[in-house]
């Protein structure tokens, strides 16, 4: 009867304590510029607290340097982006703590504040690291696709916590 005890009781510990983040896949998305970026949208739950990650990488090509990029919002964050990107105008800018917006000749540029490059790698030889901050180009019928399924993830979330 020992011998069975012991092995529950470490297999249940580990079920119970082993719990770390959990991420979700939501959405991606390629971006339209010279050099392109996949975008990654996705949800990260970590015991009681829950936040999106957004993972971008580019290629890398003779011009350009691979770089990859990793920020969190919070559901709030995210509530406001989705936002912005619903209803900003042609032509106008819009500006958070976190993000800033431009929709100008039917490109909608995003750039999120407060990010630089995490591949560790040197711009020049003998040269500090990249620092470069995260911004991306999206065209306009690309964000009614993103805003359904990110604001279906958050009616979800809003929905298991009540």
């Amino acid at each position: 009867m020992k011998k069975i005890i012991l092995p529950i009781l470490i297999f249940s510990f580990v079920l119970l304590f082993g719990q770390g983040k959990v991420t979700q896949y939501i959405i991606s998305i390629i971006t339209h510029e010279k050099n392109s970026k996949k975008i990654l949208f996705e949800k990260e739950t970590s015991d009681h607290d829950i936040s999106f990650v957004l993972k971008a990488e580019n290629q890398s090509s003779k011009d350009f340097t691979k770089c990859k990029w990793i920020t969190l919002f919070s559901v709030e964050e995210l509530i406001d982006f989705l936002d912005v990107l619903e209803n900003i105008d042609i032509g106008s800018s819009v500006e958070s703590s976190v993000f800033k917006i431009i929709y100008k000749k039917n490109r909608i540029k995003v750039e999120i504040k407060n990010t630089k490059c995490t591949s560790e790698h040197k711009v020049y030889y003998f040269q500090k690291s990249c620092n470069r901050a995260l911004s991306f180009i999206i065209l306009p019928n690309e964000t009614s696709e993103i805003i359904s399924v990110l604001k279906q993830t958050i009616t979800e979330i809003n929905y298991v916590t009540r």
